[in-house]
């Protein structure tokens, strides 16, 4: 996930809870609570996203042994298939 749509989630996320807040009747006070609080689940949850993603790669990376070399699955180009050669 990139970061800039993360951003525009959390954005529209925190509006939507203002603009409910303010719709339901809370003061002002609790609006920004509301948002604050909104905004912090919303990085703990990336936060969380992103912890279990480095957790699957570790565990992809410790699977793989050393004999699976990224270059034993390149396919091997010839001279005559390399240009300017």
């Amino acid at each position: 996930m990139r970061i800039a749509a993360f951003l525009i989630g959390m954005s529209g996320t925190a509006v939507a809870v203002a603009a409910g807040a303010i719709h339901l009747g809370y003061s002002g006070w609790a609006v920004t609570g509301f948002v604050v609080g909104t905004l912090v689940i919303s990085q703990m949850l990336y936060l969380g996203l992103i912890l279990l993603m480095t957790r699957e790669e570790s565990l992809n990376r410790r699977e793989g042994s050393a004999s699976d070399a990224p270059s034993d699955t390149l396919i091997p180009i010839h001279k005559s298939q390399q240009s300017g050669l």
